[in-house]
């Protein structure tokens, strides 16, 4: 009986012993450290510069020199396609297998201007870009990213088309 009566008090006197308000304890509201926020105001954002009449001019001669570039590609292309279609199957030593190369180095050749387009854009934009982190009255950036993807564009049509014809002829 006596541990019945234990069980059953114990635990009451314990739990009346935490329910008690004496003492001096801290107080659960948030202190002034927890009220504060770190956090960064917000910046309006950056407005892009536009570019010069000077840049504006180099970014639209970099775009006709690529177009350029894709116009003599395509005036060749049919002329390559066929030659690779007569060689195929043909041996390295076969004159349609080496008028389907020559046609093939004059196709790559045609590309150049699109090429060093895009590889002068390409120079161009990275200058600007890492210019304009420092100083955000640089212009041009967001016209030379746009004329840089359109260059790139026409590159990379090209170098497919190039590729897959050179896969399409049998090699040595």
């Amino acid at each position: 009986m006596k541990k019945a009566l234990t069980a059953t008090f114990l635990p009451s006197l314990l739990l009346a012993g935490c329910a008690t308000e004496t003492g001096n304890f801290p107080s659960l509201a948030p202190r002034a450290i927890e009220q504060r926020s770190d956090a960064e105001e917000p910046t309006a954002p950056i407005t892009p510069t536009p570019a010069d009449s000077t840049l504006k001019a180099n970014l639209e001669r970099l775009l006709q020199q690529a177009r350029e570039g894709e116009s003599a590609f395509s005036k060749i292309l049919g002329t390559t396609e066929r030659a690779v279609a007569a060689a195929k199957g043909a041996a390295p030593e076969a004159e349609s297998w080496v008028a389907a190369q020559q046609q093939l180095s004059a196709l790559d050749g045609a590309r150049a201007p699109t090429a060093a387009a895009l590889s002068e854009l390409d120079s161009l934009y990275v200058s600007l870009a890492d210019r304009a982190t420092q100083d955000a009255s640089i212009g041009g950036v967001e016209e030379a990213f746009v004329a840089r993807g359109e260059v790139e564009a026409l590159n990379d049509r090209q170098i497919a088309r190039l590729t897959a014809l050179q896969a399409a002829l049998s090699n040595p």
